[in-house]
C-alpha cells in the first residue's frame, strides 16, 4: 500500500515529468503570444518545425528592410491618427517573425515625436512584404505598457 500512495503523489515517473516539463513552456508561450499579440515573447519552442513565433536575433542583416517597414507603417500611423503628434522612426530594436506565405515581423523599434520634439517613445509593429512586393502593415501602435 505504500508502494501505490508514493507514486500516486510523487512526479518521479519520467513520463509525467516529461508531460508536465512540455506543458509549462506552452502554457506560457501562448500567454505572452496573446498578452503581447507576438511582440513581446521570453520562451520559444525551441527548434520545433511547428514553432510560430521565431526571434529573429540577426535582424541587422535586413535592416533595409525592416526599417523600410516601420517607415511605410508609422506615415500610415502618421495619416490615419487623429491627433497631431507626428512620428519618426530612429531604429528597430526588436524583432520576431512568423513564416507564412510571407515572413511576418513583428518589430518593437523607437520612435520620436517630431511634434514636441520629445523623448523616445516605443512603437510595435506587424508588418510584411506581400507577395507584389508591396508592404503591408497589419499593426502600428504605441507600445502598451503592462
Amino acid at each position: 500500500m505504500a508502494d501505490s500512495e508514493s507514486r500516486q503523489f510523487s512526479p518521479c515517473f519520467a513520463e509525467e515529468l516529461l508531460d508536465w516539463q512540455r506543458g509549462l513552456p506552452r502554457r506560457f508561450l501562448f500567454g505572452q503570444v496573446f498578452a503581447s499579440d507576438g511582440f513581446d515573447i521570453d520562451i520559444y519552442p525551441g527548434k520545433a518545425k511547428a514553432a510560430m513565433f521565431i526571434p529573429y536575433l540577426d535582424f541587422e542583416k535586413e535592416t533595409d528592410l525592416l526599417m523600410e517597414l516601420a517607415n511605410h507603417a508609422i506615415q500610415d500611423y502618421n495619416c490615419k491618427e487623429t491627433n497631431v503628434y507626428k512620428y519618426e522612426v530612429l531604429y528597430v530594436e526588436k524583432v520576431n517573425f512568423i513564416l507564412a506565405e510571407c515572413r511576418e515581423f513583428f518589430m518593437t523599434v523607437k520612435v520620436k515625436n517630431v511634434t514636441l520634439r520629445s523623448p523616445k517613445e516605443t512603437f510595435q509593429i506587424h508588418a510584411y512584404k506581400g507577395p507584389d512586393g508591396e508592404n503591408i502593415v497589419r499593426l502600428c501602435r504605441r507600445k502598451l505598457l503592462v
